[in-house]
């Protein structure tokens, strides 16, 4: 083997013994890690924000009834992807997140999101918490989600 060879050897090793360290720690077993290099090797999940999906939230009908979205006695659950829920508007405007509490919902405070970059909805948000989105107005709002 070659000077070439052995470094590359080397190395592999290296990467077994830290991959090994790094299981340990974590508490993951070999074949929990197979199963996650497996899952990596058809496609690693996508960050946070990484082409996130397109939505447009459902017309207010007025005042007391903003714009909206997922659909009217739905909601979405927030992911281990992302710690807060994240827009990206086509367009500027305000936003408040309702969570579930119990058999009712809780509104947070409105926050402006602008146009064009990433903003927060709301942060640091436990995964698997349940919500909607309202926007202040009667008009769509569009653009880019991702919880």
């Amino acid at each position: 083997m070659g000077h070439v060879g052995h470094m590359v050897s080397r190395q592999r090793k290296l990467v077994r013994l830290v991959t090994a360290a790094v299981l340990l720690g974590s508490g993951m077993t070999a074949t929990a890690a197979g199963s996650v290099a497996a899952a990596e090797d058809v496609g690693a999940a996508r960050a946070c924000t990484v082409d996130a999906p397109r939505f447009t939230s459902y017309p207010g009908t007025g005042s007391n009834d903003p714009s909206y979205w997922p659909a009217r006695g739905t909601w979405a659950t927030t992911s281990t992807r992302c710690n807060d829920i994240n827009l990206k508007l086509d367009e500027q405007r305000d936003v408040r997140t309702c969570f579930k509490s119990g058999s009712g919902w809780n509104c947070n405070r409105w926050r402006p999101v602008y146009g064009l970059q990433w903003g927060t909805a709301a942060e640091d948000v436990l995964h698997g918490t349940k919500f909607f989105l309202q926007f202040n107005g009667t008009g769509r709002a569009k653009g880019h989600i991702d919880y």
